[in-house]
């Protein structure tokens, strides 16, 4: 039974998490053998008002621009 957490800044749509969730489930069942229906994924989203990185919270930082 695989656990994958994933933490990261809220903002995703349900959409965006559906797919990854779907990823990594099948990802895990191909390249790792575990039977997709004991693949747990848990999202945790965080608020950049309770994040920092190299001691300056993220809300402090100013906002990334888009990758092409």
């Amino acid at each position: 039974m695989p656990v994958v957490e994933i933490n990261f800044f809220d903002g995703r749509s349900i959409e965006q998490k559906r797919q990854i969730a779907k990823e990594i489930t099948e990802t895990l069942a191909r390249v790792g053998g575990s039977n997709p229906a004991g693949v747990h994924v848990i999202f945790r989203e965080i608020k950049h008002e309770q994040w920092a990185i190299g001691g300056v919270m993220t809300s402090d930082m100013p906002p990334k621009k888009p990758t092409p």
